[in-house]
């Protein structure tokens, strides 16, 4: 049994032509016209630039954060970065077993103190190998911004 009955006739001619596409030949994009030329724009310094030997509690800080947003400090290095002086109980702990209220606006050689906190975490803190790691990163930035001493021949 055949279906014929359920297609279409056709006629047995071949009756399929190959389509003709009337595309244009290729051709290359022109280049586009020239960006106009500007200046390269002036970078402001960071604001609040100290040197490390003359810093505040609250400018030290400012670097700290700058640091870490920089991609010089990871999160970790950044909280041991941020001194203790900003805390708002810091005279009611520290500073009432030091009897020195904090001065968070008070110039001073960071440095130094980072340096003498470094030296402190090596003898009494050796067990804290993280500790010692971080604050030697935040010496090791520090000596970078420090501001170059003038050399003292001695002669």
């Amino acid at each position: 049994m055949t279906f014929d009955f359920l297609l279409p006739r056709r006629s047995r001619q071949k009756t399929w032509q190959e389509p003709s596409l009337d595309i244009p030949p290729y051709s290359a994009p022109s280049a586009p016209p020239p960006l106009p030329k500007k200046a390269a724009p002036q970078l402001n310094p960071p604001r609040n630039m100290a040197w490390s030997n003359h810093m505040s509690p609250r400018q030290m800080a400012d670097w700290a954060h700058e640091m870490y947003m920089a991609g010089a400090m990871n999160w970790q290095e950044y909280l041991t970065a941020v001194p203790s002086e900003l805390h708002p109980d810091y005279d009611a702990t520290v500073g009432a077993l030091t009897g020195e209220p904090a001065r968070p606006d008070h110039p001073r050689d960071m440095l130094m103190e980072w340096e003498e906190k470094l030296a402190f975490i090596r003898r009494y803190n050796e067990w804290d190998a993280d500790g010692v790691r971080r604050t030697e990163r935040v010496v090791t930035l520090l000596r970078r911004q420090a501001r170059p001493q003038p050399w003292h021949h001695a002669g």
